[in-house]
Protein backbone atom coordinates (compact mmCIF):
# COMPACT_ATOMS: atom_id res chain seq x y z
CA UNK A 1 0.00 0.00 0.00
CA UNK A 2 1.58 3.75 -0.84
CA UNK A 3 1.53 5.71 2.35
CA UNK A 4 1.63 9.61 1.95
CA UNK A 5 4.63 11.00 3.31
CA UNK A 6 4.23 14.45 5.66
CA UNK A 7 7.27 16.31 6.32
CA UNK A 8 7.72 18.70 8.95
CA UNK A 9 10.12 21.05 10.01
CA UNK A 10 11.01 22.60 13.72
CA UNK A 11 7.83 23.63 15.56
CA UNK A 12 6.27 24.19 19.14
CA UNK A 13 3.03 22.92 20.15
CA UNK A 14 2.40 25.46 23.41
CA UNK A 15 0.38 24.70 26.53
CA UNK A 16 -2.41 27.24 27.33
CA UNK A 17 -0.23 28.60 30.25
CA UNK A 18 3.02 29.36 28.01
CA UNK A 19 1.16 30.48 25.37
CA UNK A 20 -0.70 33.25 27.45
CA UNK A 21 3.25 33.92 28.80
CA UNK A 22 4.71 33.81 25.80
CA UNK A 23 2.01 36.12 23.31
CA UNK A 24 0.11 38.03 26.13
CA UNK A 25 -3.94 36.50 27.68
CA UNK A 26 -6.25 36.49 24.89
CA UNK A 27 -3.90 36.47 21.95
CA UNK A 28 -5.63 34.95 18.74
CA UNK A 29 -3.56 32.81 17.02
CA UNK A 30 -3.88 33.68 13.14
CA UNK A 31 -4.01 30.32 11.35
CA UNK A 32 -2.04 30.11 7.81
CA UNK A 33 -2.22 26.76 6.94
CA UNK A 34 -4.25 23.57 8.12
CA UNK A 35 -1.61 20.59 8.59
CA UNK A 36 -1.99 17.00 7.36
CA UNK A 37 -3.91 15.97 10.29
CA UNK A 38 -7.33 17.19 11.12
CA UNK A 39 -7.81 19.44 13.53
CA UNK A 40 -4.23 20.67 13.51
CA UNK A 41 -3.02 24.17 12.19
CA UNK A 42 0.20 26.28 11.44
CA UNK A 43 -0.30 30.08 12.81
CA UNK A 44 1.15 32.84 11.80
CA UNK A 45 2.97 33.21 15.30
CA UNK A 46 6.56 32.49 15.87
CA UNK A 47 8.81 32.06 19.05
CA UNK A 48 12.80 31.83 19.39
CA UNK A 49 14.38 29.17 21.10
CA UNK A 50 17.21 29.68 23.43
CA UNK A 51 19.80 26.95 24.52
CA UNK A 52 23.17 26.93 26.07
CA UNK A 53 24.63 26.96 22.99
CA UNK A 54 22.80 28.73 20.29
CA UNK A 55 19.36 30.28 19.19
CA UNK A 56 16.66 29.64 16.74
CA UNK A 57 14.49 32.34 15.59
CA UNK A 58 11.35 32.26 13.88
CA UNK A 59 9.79 28.59 15.11
CA UNK A 60 6.43 28.45 13.84
CA UNK A 61 3.45 27.86 16.68
CA UNK A 62 1.15 25.47 15.93
CA UNK A 63 -2.61 24.94 17.27
CA UNK A 64 -4.51 23.60 19.34
CA UNK A 65 -3.02 24.02 22.83
CA UNK A 66 -1.82 20.78 24.40
CA UNK A 67 -1.66 19.97 28.19
CA UNK A 68 2.06 20.14 28.13
CA UNK A 69 4.70 22.49 25.90
CA UNK A 70 6.90 20.34 23.21
CA UNK A 71 9.41 22.02 20.77
CA UNK A 72 9.94 19.23 18.01
CA UNK A 73 13.67 19.72 16.65
CA UNK A 74 15.77 17.86 14.02
CA UNK A 75 19.11 16.86 15.39
CA UNK A 76 21.10 19.50 13.81
CA UNK A 77 18.73 21.99 15.48
CA UNK A 78 19.73 20.35 18.81
CA UNK A 79 23.63 20.63 18.06
CA UNK A 80 23.10 24.10 17.05
CA UNK A 81 21.34 24.78 20.43
CA UNK A 82 23.46 22.98 22.43
CA UNK A 83 20.79 20.45 23.68
CA UNK A 84 20.91 16.25 23.62
CA UNK A 85 19.04 14.83 21.20
CA UNK A 86 16.83 12.82 22.13
CA UNK A 87 14.18 10.80 19.56
CA UNK A 88 10.83 10.23 21.12
CA UNK A 89 7.12 10.14 19.84
CA UNK A 90 4.95 13.01 20.41
CA UNK A 91 3.70 13.26 24.23
CA UNK A 92 6.58 11.58 25.99
CA UNK A 93 8.92 14.36 27.88
CA UNK A 94 10.09 13.13 30.91
CA UNK A 95 13.59 13.72 31.02
CA UNK A 96 13.92 15.64 27.52
CA UNK A 97 15.79 18.63 28.04
CA UNK A 98 14.35 22.32 28.36
CA UNK A 99 15.25 25.44 26.30
CA UNK A 100 14.17 29.58 27.07
CA UNK A 101 10.78 30.35 24.82
CA UNK A 102 11.04 33.66 23.93
CA UNK A 103 7.46 34.77 22.45
CA UNK A 104 5.90 38.55 21.71
CA UNK A 105 4.92 39.48 25.15
CA UNK A 106 7.50 37.37 27.38
CA UNK A 107 9.62 34.41 28.27
CA UNK A 108 9.52 30.90 29.32
CA UNK A 109 11.84 28.82 30.94
CA UNK A 110 10.81 25.14 29.66
CA UNK A 111 12.40 22.66 32.14
CA UNK A 112 11.63 19.52 29.65
CA UNK A 113 9.93 18.94 26.42
CA UNK A 114 12.50 19.44 23.54
CA UNK A 115 12.39 16.40 21.69
CA UNK A 116 13.35 15.31 18.14
CA UNK A 117 10.60 13.68 17.23
CA UNK A 118 9.97 9.68 16.16
CA UNK A 119 9.28 9.03 12.88
CA UNK A 120 5.75 7.74 13.17
CA UNK A 121 2.54 6.53 10.67
CA UNK A 122 -0.42 8.21 11.55
CA UNK A 123 -3.75 6.23 10.70
CA UNK A 124 -7.57 5.51 12.03
CA UNK A 125 -8.25 2.68 14.38
CA UNK A 126 -10.23 0.90 10.61
CA UNK A 127 -7.18 1.57 8.66
CA UNK A 128 -5.09 0.12 10.87
CA UNK A 129 -6.90 -3.24 11.27
CA UNK A 130 -7.56 -3.68 7.06
CA UNK A 131 -3.74 -3.26 7.32
CA UNK A 132 -2.76 -5.43 9.53
CA UNK A 133 -1.33 -3.28 12.43
CA UNK A 134 -1.91 -2.17 15.91
CA UNK A 135 -0.75 1.37 17.57
CA UNK A 136 2.39 1.12 19.52
CA UNK A 137 3.93 -1.51 16.67
CA UNK A 138 7.27 -0.27 14.57
CA UNK A 139 7.02 -1.00 10.98
CA UNK A 140 9.46 -0.22 7.90
CA UNK A 141 8.56 2.54 5.53
CA UNK A 142 10.47 2.02 1.91
CA UNK A 143 10.67 4.96 -0.81
CA UNK A 144 12.08 5.13 -4.03
CA UNK A 145 13.65 7.34 -5.77
CA UNK A 146 17.55 8.25 -6.53
CA UNK A 147 18.12 8.31 -3.03
CA UNK A 148 15.62 5.80 -1.83
CA UNK A 149 15.79 4.21 1.33
CA UNK A 150 13.96 2.43 3.72
CA UNK A 151 12.65 4.19 7.02
CA UNK A 152 13.11 1.53 9.89
CA UNK A 153 11.47 2.01 13.62
CA UNK A 154 8.13 3.82 12.25
CA UNK A 155 5.74 3.71 14.78
CA UNK A 156 2.20 3.30 14.41
CA UNK A 157 -0.34 5.76 15.98
CA UNK A 158 -3.86 4.76 15.37
CA UNK A 159 -6.84 7.05 16.40
CA UNK A 160 -10.27 7.28 15.01
CA UNK A 161 -9.53 10.69 14.28
CA UNK A 162 -5.91 10.23 12.43
CA UNK A 163 -5.87 10.37 8.56
CA UNK A 164 -3.07 7.94 7.06
CA UNK A 165 -0.11 9.83 6.64
CA UNK A 166 3.81 8.92 7.17
CA UNK A 167 4.92 11.60 9.86
CA UNK A 168 8.78 12.41 8.66
CA UNK A 169 11.31 15.53 9.65
CA UNK A 170 12.95 17.30 7.58
CA UNK A 171 16.22 16.09 7.49
CA UNK A 172 15.26 12.51 7.53
CA UNK A 173 12.81 13.39 4.12
CA UNK A 174 16.15 14.91 2.78
CA UNK A 175 18.64 12.33 3.27
CA UNK A 176 15.87 10.31 0.97
CA UNK A 177 15.14 13.59 -1.63
CA UNK A 178 11.89 13.70 -0.58
CA UNK A 179 9.13 16.41 -0.90
CA UNK A 180 5.41 16.98 0.81
CA UNK A 181 3.08 14.53 -0.82
CA UNK A 182 5.73 11.76 -1.85
CA UNK A 183 4.23 8.18 -0.96
CA UNK A 184 6.20 5.57 0.87
CA UNK A 185 5.68 1.51 0.88
CA UNK A 186 4.66 -0.53 3.77
CA UNK A 187 7.11 -3.32 4.75
CA UNK A 188 6.17 -5.24 7.74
Amino acid sequence: MRIPIGISNRHVHLSQIDADKLFGKGHVFEVVKDLTQPGEKATKDTLILQGPKGKIEHVRVLMPVRKFTQVELSISDTFALGIEPMVRISGNLQGTPGLKLIGSAGEVDLPFGAIVAKRHLHCSVKEAQDLGLESGQNINIKVGGERGLVFENVEVRAKDTYELDCHLDIEEANAAGLKMGDRGELVK
